[in-house]
Order: C-alpha cells, then structure tokens, then sequence
C-alpha cells in the first residue's frame, strides 16, 4: 500500500514538470528582476504573527486538558516542528509537537489529540472562508451560487447525519490516521476513546470554540497578508479578497493523495484561479511556489531557535559544573 501512496505522489512532481515545462520563463525572470522586496520585509512580521497566534491556540487546547506551558515555548517548538517536517518524510513535524509534551499527559494520545484539533480548526477556517467569499466570485466559474449552496447543503445533511448515527468517531479516527504516521498511531489505538473524546470535547464546547475561533480569525488573516504582500512585490494586481480565496481554495491540494505537499496540484489550482480573472500562468506558479517556500523558511527559523536553544543549555550545564 505504502508503495502505491509513493507512486500516486509522482504524479503530482511529473504535474509540475509539465507546468513548468509550459510557462515561459522569460516572464517569470521579469517578475523577478522587477519585483519590489520592501513588501515581503513587510509580509515576515506576519509570517511570525501567524505561527505565534497558532501556537497560542495550541497552548489554549493544552490548558483545556490541565495541561499548562509558557506561551513562548509552544511558539519555539511550533517552529521547531516546522523544521523536523522540512528535514524528516511523513508528518513528523505534527507528531514532533506532541512528543515534546508527550510527559505532561496521560499518554500519547491525549497528547496528539489537541495537535488534531489544531489542525482542525486551520482546514475550519479555510472553509468558511470558502463559502463566505464564493458569492463574489461565483460567476467566474461553471458551479453557480444555487448550485453551491445545495452542495454544501448535502455535505452538511451528510455530517448530521453521520453525527446522529454515532459515526462522528468514524471520521476523527479516519482523518486522525491521514494526519498521524502509521508507526505512532497504533500506541493511541489503546486510548482511542478517550484520544476521541478530548477531540469532541474541544471542538464541541462553547466556550473552547468561541476562543480558538477568535485567535484563528487574526492567524488566518495573517497568513493572507503575507500573500497579499507576495503578490504586492510581484506586482501581481489582485483584490486582497481574492487572495484570500485563492489560498484557501488552494490550500486543500495539500490533502490530495497523488502530491508531496500540494506540489503539482496547487500550481494547478492556482493557474486555474490566475486564469478566472485574467492572470498568466506564469503569476500563478510563481506566487504558488512562494507560498510553498514559506514552509522551508519557517523550518530555517525552527533550525535557528533550536540551535539557540541548545547552545543555552549547553552553558547553563557548563555553569552547573563550574559551581558543583
């Protein structure tokens, strides 16, 4: 199985060869060489406010379980989970962040739950964002408002439907499998019910949801911000609100089996996106695979915090010797 999952993400790298392979490269050298970098100065405060409003999240999930930590040092080992994922196949940058508190908890499993629940309420946002902003932009496309709207309506019949039959368990197990590698996710298997309930109770009670949601907002517009600006330097013109939807659209080309990271199927989907509005491809694939370059830089932020924080503890043990 696993060696069928590695040929499918072939076919997202032989995609963007052939994207690649089509675009003309002139164009993208000019964007280049005319590109005004003052505006992606502007974007890393940003990049750093998004990480650091999803670390308080994170450390707000934690606290809903007993669990209490320094805010500070959640946003560390957020970045240092950035940099395990550049350096390590799988999603070992997710499972990284609970094993760094793995002793704080019961077990393993109450400990990845709130890194779950995290991610949830990230692919949340995306699609509100979806369904608030389609209305704008429905006439750029064959799938009409109505015809929106009575397919959302289906998905979310499907969801209380599944809810009232008990089957919420079902889709928590399923998606926690595509976000937990196979070697970790049978030491939950154990606790499943209790790795579940953690879950449903994070996402499920008022007060817990009234807070993620108003610290996921900022974080989420943060994010567009940097891409906003992505496109600023470029000299890309496009309304912030279509930024906003381009990338939460593209966003799910993450989850599609055929790609590593989204690579292939994002590029497509942004020239897709691009195209609707009378954008080249060679704008979309450039702004993509920005995007895409924003995960590497934040690894790169993740390597300096942990070589800084090594360094610390070096000296402090150093220090402790000198007294003794």
């Amino acid at each position: 199985m696993s060696k069928k999952i590695n040929y499918l993400n072939g076919i997202g790298i032989i995609l963007l060869a052939i994207i690649l392979w089509k675009i003309d490269f002139k164009q993208v050298f000019k964007y280049l060489k005319d590109a005004n970098y003052w505006y992606l100065l502007l974007a890393y405060p940003f990049i750093l406010m998004n990480i650091f409003l999803k670390a308080v999240r994170w450390n707000f999930l934690m606290k809903t379980q007993g669990v209490r930590n320094s805010i500070f040092e959640s946003f560390y080992v957020y970045l240092w989970a950035f940099y395990f994922g550049a350096v390590t196949p799988g999603r070992i940058g997710e499972i990284s962040k609970a094993l760094y508190y793995q002793e704080k908890f019961d077990n393993f499993g109450s400990s990845l739950s709130p890194v779950v629940v995290d991610r949830l309420y990230d692919v949340g946002i995306r699609i509100a964002m979806i369904f608030i902003l389609y209305p704008f932009y429905s006439h750029l496309f064959h799938l009409k408002y109505v015809d929106f709207i009575i397919l959302l309506s289906c998905i979310i019949a499907g969801i209380v439907v599944l809810a009232r039959y008990k089957s919420i368990q079902n889709i928590i197990i399923t998606f926690s499998k595509f976000l937990v590698p196979k070697k970790y996710y049978a030491t939950i298997e154990n606790n499943i019910s209790g790795f579940i309930n953690d879950i449903i109770k994070m996402v499920t009670t008022v007060k817990y949801l009234a807070i993620c949601i108003v610290i996921t907002i900022p974080s989420f517009l943060c994010y567009c911000m940097v891409g906003y600006f992505i496109l600023k330097s470029f000299g890309i013109n496009m309304t912030f609100t279509y930024n906003i939807f381009c990338l939460a659209v593209s966003s799910f080309s993450v989850a599609v089996p055929i790609s590593v990271s989204g690579l292939g199927v994002r590029e497509a989907v942004m020239i897709f996106l691009f195209n609707s509005i009378g954008l080249g491809r060679e704008s979309a694939v450039l702004f993509s695979l920005s995007i895409f370059a924003l995960s590497p830089i934040l690894g790169f932020h993740g390597w300096l915090v942990n070589l800084i924080m090594l360094i610390r503890n070096h000296i402090k043990k150093r220090m402790k010797v000198k007294v003794n």
